[in-house]
């Protein structure tokens, strides 16, 4: 009995269709001051799927990052999991479980409510999101809505979404336990009229366990974009309880089909130190492109960007 039991995993297991791909990303660094800095990270994405078990799929995607700084000097090298889930969708049922990137929030430079995975806009690569080890489940309320919970080790969060004609509206509540904390909020997108401009806010009331203290945080964002390819977004952020202001944009624009430039400016509109970073990326080819940008800082020793070092960095990166 054990024999055709191992006769039945093995033919499962052979039936497993999975395709993969390999990627490495190289970018180096080097601020005002002369130092040096290297970051290369090798990936490997597997996704299977099998054709008797409709609607699941499984993706592990492991990284090798190498991390040199010449000043002072330091080199580490270390193997890790981006992401691995087990992902099942219905009709009206959707599950994750797993090291997952969890979808939360709206904003496009910052994300007040996203407590799992937010955005880094400093960061050179600000689409690299932390995964997160949680369970995730989605239910259909109909066809222009839906129920959603997320539960970590630390975290949960629940929220309700409903799509309507204009707009898309979801009221969101987070625990979190990691900071003694909770969240009431919101999410709003959706297009000023029929004029192709996007408008979006998220946002809400934090609560602090530990002191029984309240404040808000919030966003509200535009953008619109041109026929000829350009791009232009701008973002509004408050924060009630360090009580500053922020104010965001970024332009895009594609010259040709090869290439691709974009600059952000984040200003502190308090202290009235800014950060901007322009940068332009080139396609060698389908699988390999290459980009360049600066990181330039603008303030007083005592302003929030004032202290950071100007950066320039060179990406390269290629797809096997």
């Amino acid at each position: 009995m054990s024999g055709l039991a191992n006769i039945f995993l093995v033919a499962g297991f052979l039936a497993l269709q999975f395709d993969y791909g390999v990627e490495n990303t190289n970018i180096i660094t080097c601020d005002e001051y002369g130092r040096l800095g290297d970051h290369n990270r090798l990936r490997a994405d597997i996704n299977l799927e099998h054709p008797e078990l409709d609607g699941f799929t499984a993706r592990l995607i492991l990284d090798n990052e190498t991390r040199y700084s010449e000043q002072p000097t330091s080199f580490t090298n270390k193997s890790k999991i981006y992401r691995a889930y087990l992902e099942y969708g219905g009709e009206k049922h959707f599950w994750v479980i797993g090291r997952q990137r969890v979808p939360f929030g709206v904003g496009r430079i910052w994300n007040p409510i996203d407590v799992f995975n937010p955005i880094d806009s400093l960061a050179v690569e600000s689409g690299e999101r932390t995964g997160t080890e949680a369970l995730r489940y989605e239910y259909a309320l109909g066809p222009l809505a839906n129920f959603d919970i997320t539960v970590s080790r630390d975290k949960s969060a629940a929220r309700i979404k409903g799509y309507l004609e204009f707009v898309d509206l979801a009221l969101v509540g987070v625990a979190d336990n990691d900071n003694d904390r909770d969240i009431m909020g919101w999410e709003i997108e959706g297009e000023l009229f029929a004029t192709g401009i996007e408008l979006r806010s998220e946002g809400g009331c934090f609560h602090n366990r530990v002191t029984g203290k309240r404040h808000t945080e919030f966003i509200y964002g535009v953008e619109y974009g041109f026929a000829n390819s350009l791009t232009l977004l701008g973002e509004y952020y408050f924060n009630d309880k360090t009580r500053t202001d922020h104010l965001g944009c970024t332009i895009s624009y594609q010259p040709a089909s090869l290439w691709s430039m974009k600059l952000l400016k984040i200003i502190n509109l308090d202290d009235h130190s800014s950060f901007i970073a322009p940068s332009i990326e080139y396609s060698l080819s389908d699988e390999m492109t290459i980009s360049a940008g600066v990181f330039i800082y603008n303030g007083g020793s005592d302003d929030e960007f004032g202290l950071q070092a100007d950066q320039f960095y060179l990406r390269w990166f290629v797809h096997f």
